[in-house]
């Protein structure tokens, strides 16, 4: 049997410790990855997973310093996204640290490919490229490593770079290292067991930047979509056209500066940068409904228009009318049966018909607000007839009255009823789109936005409790766009009426105070009704009185 000497024990377990050793750094290694791999289907923002894999990669490869670099959007560059130095304390990349250095250009002046640097020659070759010592290369220009180096008083000497590709065999960015230690802090080449860790690196990377940019691209695309049917929408109507546009910018306007307060009732409220584009989405998607609104009610300009204005026809029939009773005038003449009496009652008849038809012009006007005594003069004039021979002649029609007497605007409750059911048709055609999770209320805060707080308002009554504040405030945005606005059936407000209005309106529980408060105070109401209104509608303003109309 072979004898064991002391000196063999001593190895054996110096071999042993080595290989616990090894085996300890390959679990570690082998647990980050799993993290990571958990990562990428998590929540984690990309800066984030970034993080997690240049760390592992610079722990893996001991490696001094580490760059990620991602490919710019329009492909012609390779842009900074995260860079570490540990001897330097160098860490920048994340929100509060941007990489503020100039991008590596992945082209030439004439288009040809850049193989001038190391990154750009990894993402034109796909291939990884290693130095052991980046000085004594003559491949690739290392002005910018040199100058670093001398600023920072700095040695760059081993170097590595590996390309991020993804499935689809595209470069989406490079890894970058710098300065591989062994265990004694001396730097040394970067081996092969260190490339082939940072290709599996690279690879979850790719992974990660390409589910990003696929996300980004779809959220883009329902962007880009919402916004197309909106503007389908605005121009469906030429009195409503930039409705739709005008109060989602003002709407993602108050959500902004919602996050902007720092005292009052919106101090402790936060809109996250998905909530802004849910709110902004709801903005967009707010009138989606009236898409199936007829435009005969939507442009509805006078109380009697259908497919036209039938105050013509009134009119046509009151000039009708005279014609015909100057006839009977004339005839009963030839006969000689005209009384003084009934020519005088005939032309009181005519010149009645004057002033009938002036009374109805403008009551066709939606303005126009319908007192009693009005009320009783369309009644008689739709009573008034007139029959020449065997023919009755009548000014206005049963339907024609019930137009007129409209109170306010130019709808009656059936049409008005009509026009109201956009806020349904809204939900129901929001609500059956799958949205992201994340955009998942964009069909409650849009269809909501002709909600009241008194329960007042459609298409579901909803009680105050129920109204989300995103809803609130699209409402508060919806109303001042329109009262500045020129409508079919109305000139545009002046800056200060249109507040008045909105004032009452909180006043009476219909729109959120807090949220009018913010539309005064902001500034923005000012800043949005330049955009929209004539110079000489905006007007001086006296905030603090207008606000004692719902304060006091």
């Amino acid at each position: 049997m072979d004898k064991f000497y002391v000196s063999d024990y001593k190895e054996f377990n110096k071999a042993l410790q080595q290989l616990n050793e090894l085996i300890g750094k390959q679990s570690k290694h082998i647990k980050q990855l799993i993290h990571i791999g958990e990562s990428l289907s998590a929540k984690n923002s990309l800066v984030n997973i970034f993080i997690l894999i240049l760390d592992e990669a610079m722990d893996y490869a001991n490696a001094d310093g580490g760059t990620i670099y991602v490919v710019s959007n329009d492909k012609k560059y390779l842009d900074f996204k995260l860079t570490y130095n540990k001897s330097l304390g160098l860490k920048m990349g994340n929100v509060d640290s941007p990489v503020t250095w100039p991008s590596v250009p992945l082209f030439n002046k004439d288009n040809s490919l850049n193989l001038n640097y190391m990154v750009s020659y990894v993402y034109h070759t796909k291939e990884s490229k290693t130095f052991g010592d980046v000085y004594k290369q003559k491949l690739f220009d290392n002005t910018g490593t040199q100058e670093f180096d001398t600023r920072n008083k700095y040695r760059s000497e081993s170097m590595a770079a590996i390309p991020l590709i993804n499935h689809e065999d595209e470069v989406m960015g490079v890894i970058q290292l710098i300065n591989a230690m062994d265990k004694d802090g001396k730097v040394i080449p970067f081996g092969k067991d260190h490339i082939l860790m940072l290709n599996s690196l690279a690879s979850q990377a790719a992974i990660s930047l390409s589910n990003t940019r696929l996300i980004e691209n779809l959220e883009e695309l329902l962007l880009q979509f919402i916004k197309s049917i909106a503007s389908a929408i605005d121009r469906k109507s030429k009195y409503t056209a930039g409705h739709v546009k005008r109060v989602a910018t003002l709407t993602e306007e108050m959500g902004k500066k919602i996050n902007e307060v720092e005292k009052g009732f919106f101090k402790d409220i936060h809109f996250s940068n998905d909530q802004l584009k849910e709110l902004s989405m709801s903005g967009w998607m707010h009138d989606v409904g009236k898409i199936v609104t007829p435009e005969c009610i939507m442009d509805k300009s006078t109380k009697l228009e259908k497919i036209i204005d039938r105050i013509e026809l009134v009119r046509m029939r009151c000039e009708l009318l005279k014609q015909v009773i100057e006839r009977d005038i004339y005839k009963m003449k030839l006969e000689g049966s005209l009384t003084d009496e009934k020519e005088t009652e005939l032309q009181n008849i005519i010149t009645q018909i004057d002033r009938d038809f002036f009374l109805i012009e403008g009551m066709n006007i939606g303005s126009e607000s319908i007192t009693e005594d009005r009320k009783k003069e369309i009644e008689r004039i739709r009573l008034f007839s007139y029959i020449s021979g065997d023919k009755e002649y009548r000014i206005i029609s049963d339907d024609e009255l019930r137009n007129l007497n409209i109170n306010r605007g130019t709808l009656t409750d059936d049409e008005f009823t009509v026009m109201k059911d956009h806020a349904q048709v809204t939900w129901e055609m929001l609500s059956i789109l799958q949205f992201p999770k994340k955009y998942e209320n964009v069909p409650l805060f849009a269809a909501s936005h002709h909600e009241r707080l008194s329960g007042s308002g459609y298409p579901n009554k909803l009680p105050e409790s129920k109204i989300p504040l995103q809803a609130r405030i699209i409402a508060v945005a919806d109303v001042f766009e329109a009262l500045l606005s020129e409508r079919p059936y109305k000139k545009g407000k002046k800056v200060s009426e249109a507040l008045k209005i909105i004032a009452y309106m909180a006043r009476d529980h219909e729109l959120d105070k807090n949220v009018v408060d913010l539309l005064m105070d902001s500034g923005l109401y000012l800043s949005f009704a330049r955009n929209i209104v004539k110079p000489d509608f905006l007007d001086e303003v006296d905030i603090k009185e207008i606000k004692k109309i719902y304060s006091s």
